[in-house]
């Protein structure tokens, strides 16, 4: 059977800087697509693939469609050559186009891709006109072009929609050249609506990534690729209310993936970089505090130095610390409270220095310093503690400067000691008669027979368990009913919201319940189907009216709501019907 690859355009004639839709379809299941040569054109959105499998009358037929959302910049005439694709071990290739590009207001189409650069909601909002021919699309934005090493940037995964998406997953992007962090996001929390050119979407957040550059030059960051499952209306079946319910939608795959971007990162300028420059790249205040000012002669004293602000906090390191050479101290240990957000980083990092004086006297520790690079003001900044004071005292409470103490030979954490002697125990001693022996008691072997007891229940009950899920018709058979269920309790607290929500949370529970209590697949689901199950198991003939009933006044809702039964009698029923072919099933 030949099958039929075609290439189309959505309009032959376009003005410069407008948005075409090119579509390349195959009615089979073909691999290894290559398209032709679109440097002509500015991409902007594509290869989306999609694909869709039928079983009609019992034939089943299947589809392939990739998608490009091509932008023309010059004028002129232009031949678009053909798709190739390979379907077995055969390569089919599609036919030429031609599409004539005329002048156009390229000024206007610039105005409209200009909200893109802007930050926030509004420039996501203005970005969607990229695809208004499509129902699913999606997009990336950042907050900046241009950036400097270690300056953060925040990359957005955004997905446009006016169809229902069924199920999704997407890949991990690799980030090469950059520090990423992942911002917590849930997609549903997230949903908003937009419309576009008259037309309504609901958008989502679907990744969002905290970049830190570590390189100069012109880095990219990559597409995110998505597969989904939407629900599809086929417009090529009845209109009828039946047809309407049981088969005028269906699940399609998809595949789409967002644009990439070019990012520029400029090299940290080296005029006026401060030689104690470590990397921090943001803006930051630093604090210096000591848990006492007045010590005696080899007492510990704690020295925090806590940096907090907003930029590459995870990249900074203890700033140098000058100690008086009558200190003994210790390298610092480090804690942070960061928090990755859609702003950037923020929060705080702490160094904790134990520090032991030795001698006593008046001490005053150098001012602590740290240089960072704002890129706001695209110069190096410094902060400063100030000095430190201490006062050391003797153990009789003067502060001697000629006083001598011990020096510890070296720098070691500190240690526990006396626990190399076993002291003399005072308590009375537990004695046991010599003859009392627990080797070869009725302890000692019920103790050594209860792990292979245990090990025997263990394998049976797996065993058992396996089996009984082993049939995975008969575990959806028994769990049919608590699944309708668990829809009508969802129904129950949608009754106070839309109507129309609250019927189709129905009718998930009672076309679920068929499916899997009479064991048919979705794509043999049809109202045939389900009355031949019915009265395969004997049914009774009133039991099925009141079914069918239901089923219908669930799809009415959309054509003329109010006309049916309320939504506290709808749900009764439908508890009813259930439980009522729990019974004669």
């Amino acid at each position: 059977m030949a099958q039929n690859f075609s290439a189309q355009l959505s309009s032959g004639t376009v003005k410069s800087g407008e948005r075409f839709k090119l579509s390349y379809s195959i009615d089979a299941e073909g691999t290894n697509f290559r398209p032709p040569d679109l440097s002509a054109f500015t991409l902007l959105s594509g290869p989306n693939r999609s694909s869709n499998m039928q079983w009609v009358n019992g034939e089943y037929s299947s589809s392939l469609t990739y998608t490009y959302i091509l932008v023309a910049q010059n004028t002129g005439k232009f031949e678009i050559g053909p798709g190739v694709i390979e379907v077995g071990k055969k390569e089919v290739r599609s036919n030429t186009l031609s599409v004539k590009v005329i002048k156009g207001s390229r000024a206007k189409a610039q105005n409209k891709s200009k909200p893109a650069q802007n930050k926030g909601h509004q420039h996501q909002t203005s970005a969607g006109n990229d695809d208004v021919n499509s129902s699913l699309f999606m997009k990336l934005f950042v907050d900046k072009k241009q950036a400097f090493v270690g300056e953060q940037i925040i990359a957005t995964y955004v997905i446009y929609m006016n169809t229902t998406i069924v199920n999704y997953a997407h890949n991990r992007p690799v980030f090469n050249g950059f520090y990423a962090q992942d911002v917590e996001l849930d997609p549903s929390a997230s949903l908003r609506q937009e419309t576009i050119n008259g037309k309504p979407y609901t958008v989502a957040t679907m990744k969002k990534v905290v970049l830190t550059p570590q390189k100069s030059g012109k880095l990219e960051l990559p597409s995110l690729e998505m597969e989904l499952v939407v629900r599809v209306e086929d417009r090529r079946r009845g209109r009828s209310v039946f047809d309407q319910f049981f088969g005028s939608y269906h699940n399609e795959k998809l595949e789409i993936k967002s644009n990439p971007e070019t990012i520029e990162i400029l090299a940290l300028p080296l005029a006026n970089q401060p030689a104690d420059f470590g990397g921090a790249v943001g803006q930051f205040d630093m604090s210096v505090d000591l848990d006492r000012e007045k010590i005696g002669v080899n007492e510990a004293v704690n020295l925090t130095m806590k940096i907090t602000g907003k930029g590459n906090l995870e990249l900074i390191t203890d700033p140098e610390v000058m100690f008086p050479s009558d200190f003994e101290s210790y390298d610092p240990k480090t804690k942070q409270n960061i928090s990755v957000t859609g702003a950037g980083t923020t929060g705080s990092k702490t160094f904790e220095y134990v520090v032991i004086p030795r001698y006593s006297g008046e001490f005053e520790l150098k001012p602590i310093t740290m240089s960072f690079f704002d890129p706001q003001k695209k110069s190096y900044e410094r902060i400063s503690t100030g000095p430190i004071k201490l006062q050391v005292i003797r153990a009789d409470g003067t502060d001697d400067d000629n006083a001598v103490a011990y020096v510890a030979p070296k720098k070691e954490d500190v240690q526990v000691i006396g626990q190399d002697i076993r002291f003399i125990k005072t308590d009375a001693p537990s004695l046991k008669r010599a003859e009392e022996k627990f080797f070869k008691s009725p302890l000692f072997y019920g103790l050594t027979t209860l792990p292979f007891a245990g090990a025997g229940l263990a394998i049976f009950l797996i065993g058992f368990i396996r089996t009984k899920n082993a049939d995975q018709q008969g575990v959806k058979k028994r769990r049919a009913s608590s699944l309708a269920k668990t829809h009508l309790a969802k129904a129950k607290k949608l009754m106070a919201g839309e109507e129309a929500t609250f019927y189709d949370e129905i009718s998930q529970a009672l076309f679920g319940y068929l499916s899997d209590k009479f064991s048919i697949p979705a794509s043999e689901l049809s109202r045939e189907t389900i009355e031949d199950r019915l009265r395969s198991h004997n049914v009774p003939e009133e039991l099925q009216t009141e079914l069918r009933k239901a089923l219908d006044e669930c799809e009415m809702v959309r054509f003329a709501p109010g006309v049916v039964r309320g939504m506290q009698e709808m749900l009764d029923t439908s508890m009813n019907l259930i439980e009522s072919m729990e019974d004669a099933v």
